[in-house]
């Protein structure tokens, strides 16, 4: 059975140079069928002909308002098949099926700075959490953080009452933190 390979990027940016080397390169290195890419800054019909150049044909995208978020998951069509389930401003969710593997869902997600706005994303994932029957993978950039060494900031607030917040709900929902590779604070 092949692995299914998928690359979730928080990109910071996708139109300019640098980002079409740097993802070239990884695509070269590691094969992934699908591609979830968030904080984009640009809209995706800038951009699409060079996913479809790469062998990424099929998309389901929220792109940025005035450079602000943006999420977008690629596919290559010929490894796997993608179907969007419920689309916002912070979350994709999708169906992905390949050969020989159950189908499972991801949760693609870009919660907003806001706090409230961020409220509704956790309250989106508690109504998809009471029906989910199906392996749910939740990844992405929760604007949020579960303690103090995941924080940079230039003012040293050590309140416990937001990481605490974070972590009730990662328990809440059965979520488990599968860690990150790369940069610490992308």
């Amino acid at each position: 059975m092949d692995l299914l390979k998928l690359l979730f990027w928080n990109c910071r940016g996708a139109g300019n140079k640098n980002f079409k080397r740097h993802l070239t390169e990884i695509l070269r290195t590691h094969k992934p069928e699908i591609l979830i890419l968030m904080e984009t800054k640009v809209q995706y019909s800038k951009m699409g002909n060079f996913f479809n150049r790469l062998g990424f044909t099929a998309s389901t995208i929220v792109d940025p308002v005035d450079r602000v978020g943006g999420i977008w998951i690629i596919w290559n069509t010929s490894y796997v098949n993608v179907r969007a389930s419920a689309v916002s401003s912070q979350v994709i969710h999708v169906t992905v099926h390949k050969e020989d593997y159950v189908e499972w869902v991801i949760a693609a997600v870009y919660a907003s700075p806001n706090p409230v706005l961020r409220e509704t994303l956790w309250n989106n994932l508690e109504d998809v959490t009471a029906n989910m029957d199906k392996p749910w993978l939740v990844a992405g950039d929760f604007s949020d953080y579960a303690n103090q060494s995941e924080r940079r900031s230039f003012f040293n607030n050590q309140s416990t009452t937001r990481p605490q917040k974070f972590l009730d709900r990662v328990n809440k929902y059965n979520l488990i933190d599968l860690g990150s590779s790369g940069p610490r604070m992308t």
